[in-house]
């Protein structure tokens, strides 16, 4: 092929053209990253829910935690001061009621964010499709599993809040 000239067919089916020339077949074709299949996993988006749901949730819960110190002087019967403990035992009592608000408030959205977080993977791999009804579904579900030892009514009204909570918060972060 010496001294071929560059248009000559014959020239142009010895390149490896596949591999410079053709376009990807699915403009949406995943990365080459090999953690791809298992950061798509639901068990991930579930465990990745607990970690952040558990951060935001101690992040409150310290803060509410300060918020709900009570500088007031308890008052006795007859309506007469009780005296004070001692300032060791007071920062004492002060930070285990601290770290208690910290471990239910981070309990509790590690327990909502991993609910809904795996339900949201559910649906959206169900259905195929990502938009605000697996939110709602999504809501629905945590709602009802959260509220179900009160009973079935109970089981429907968390069902309906978190489902319009879902929506509400949905709509919010793609309004444009």
């Amino acid at each position: 092929m010496v001294g071929a000239p560059r248009d000559d067919p014959a020239h142009m089916a010895a390149l490896p053209r596949h591999r410079y020339f053709d376009i990807p077949r699915t403009p949406n074709a995943p990365p080459p990253n090999p953690l791809w299949l298992f950061q798509e996993s639901c068990c991930f988006k579930a465990t990745t829910g607990v970690v952040l749901g558990a951060g935001v949730g101690a992040m409150m819960g310290v803060f509410f935690g300060l918020l709900g110190a009570d500088p007031a002087a308890p008052v006795g019967a007859g309506g007469r001061a009780i005296p004070a403990a001692p300032l060791a035992h007071q920062v004492g009592v002060a930070w285990r009621a601290l770290g208690d608000k910290a471990l239910w408030y981070t309990k509790s959205f590690a327990v909502i964010t991993a609910l809904f977080s795996g339900c949201d993977c559910l649906f959206e791999k169900w259905r195929g499709r990502h938009d605000v009804v697996n939110g709602s579904l999504s809501g629905c579900a945590t709602g009802a599993v959260l509220a179900a030892k009160q009973g079935p009514q109970a089981a429907c009204l968390g069902c309906v809040g978190f489902a319009a909570f879902s929506v509400a918060i949905d709509a919010l972060m793609h309004q444009s």
